[in-house]
């Protein structure tokens, strides 16, 4: 069970406590974000997003790459990337997000949109047409976050 410790009291009129959870359940993160996505559904009036996700397996059916990411309205967001660092420098990352790329097309897709961390992949998507649409600085310290976009 995860750590819990109780930050705020609860409020007037009945609010619940708040409580923060050290290492939450993925399953109630996912919840967190189910909620929010067809929030955004609602509001936008345009459907729910889509899931896909794009992996390299072994053959005992191992991870070790892949990609993953939503499309909703018109534009894809792709969320994490990975290759095991035994592969990496050999063009699995660019084949991966040209698959994501691919996928967005199919999906009638016009914009790729997403954030990245430079200590993890400063320069790989300005070498794939992406242009940096915002920064900001020391996020983490020494580093940045990077929000990306490109026209497909």
């Amino acid at each position: 069970m995860a750590a819990v410790r109780p930050e705020v009291p609860a409020g007037a009129g009945g609010l619940p406590e708040l409580v923060v959870e050290d290492s939450p359940a993925a399953a109630d993160v996912a919840l967190l974000e189910a909620h929010v996505a067809a929030a955004a559904a609602a509001a936008a009036g345009l459907g729910e997003e889509q899931e896909f996700a794009i992996l390299a397996r072994r053959d005992d059916g191992r991870i070790v790459a892949g990609i993953s990411g939503i499309v909703w309205v018109g534009y894809c967001e792709p969320q994490a990337m990975w290759v095991e660092e035994s592969l990496r420098g050999r063009g699995l990352a660019r084949t991966l997000v040209a698959g994501a790329e691919a996928e967005a097309s199919r999906r009638c897709c016009a914009l790729v949109v997403f954030h990245a961390y430079d200590l993890l992949a400063r320069g790989l998507y300005d070498r794939l047409g992406y242009e940096t649409v915002g920064v900001i600085e020391n996020c983490p310290a020494g580093s940045a976050a990077r929000w990306y976009r490109k026209v497909l």
